[in-house]
């Protein structure tokens, strides 16, 4: 996975889900993490609406290419 995607999602997972990183240290403790239904919908959604911006933008960029 290209970087930027990673650091998006894992400023969307520090956000909503308190997750600081995706590394796993071997230690139970600290590589799982109880949740809610609710910041999981909340991670979700923020993922999904990071895509449509950056599919959009993508989109306007390949239009301005042509023209």
């Amino acid at each position: 996975m290209r970087d930027e995607r990673l650091e998006l999602l894992l400023a969307i997972s520090r956000r909503t889900l308190g997750i600081e990183d995706f590394e796993l240290t071997g230690k139970p403790t600290v590589d799982y993490h109880l949740v809610s239904v609710e910041d999981v919908g909340r991670a979700l959604e923020a993922a999904y609406d990071a895509g449509l911006i950056v599919g959009h933008r993508v989109g306007r960029a390949e239009c301005l290419e042509e023209s």
